[in-house]
């Protein structure tokens, strides 16, 4: 619900909460992360807030190999597209299967 809604108070007391939550949270049937929901919906400082606390968030595929930053273009959400091209650094492969 706190990706959902963008909430990033309450993102912060689950982290605090569990430690862990962030490995072992998924969200949808697609196996999209937190990351995945917050690029979509264009919440920029949750992404920023997950970014912050497990960068590796951003290379994360989904069930139909759709990065946060696919998601983030789908949906022209470019601050958020900017965000995750400035973590992802050159040499991380952020094309989906087959992509040139």
């Amino acid at each position: 619900e706190a990706s959902l809604n963008g909430n990033v108070l309450a993102l912060k007391t689950l982290m605090e909460e569990d430690e862990l939550i962030l490995d072992r949270v998924t969200l949808t049937s697609f196996d999209e992360t937190l990351l995945h929901i917050a690029a979509m919906r264009g919440h920029l400082d949750f992404t920023r807030e997950l970014l912050r606390k497990k960068p590796k968030l951003a290379t994360e595929l989904d069930s139909s190999g759709r990065s946060p930053l696919h998601l983030a273009c789908a949906e022209g959400h470019a601050q958020i597209a900017r965000e995750l091209l400035l973590q992802v650094n050159e040499e991380r492969d952020v094309c989906r299967n087959g992509d040139q």
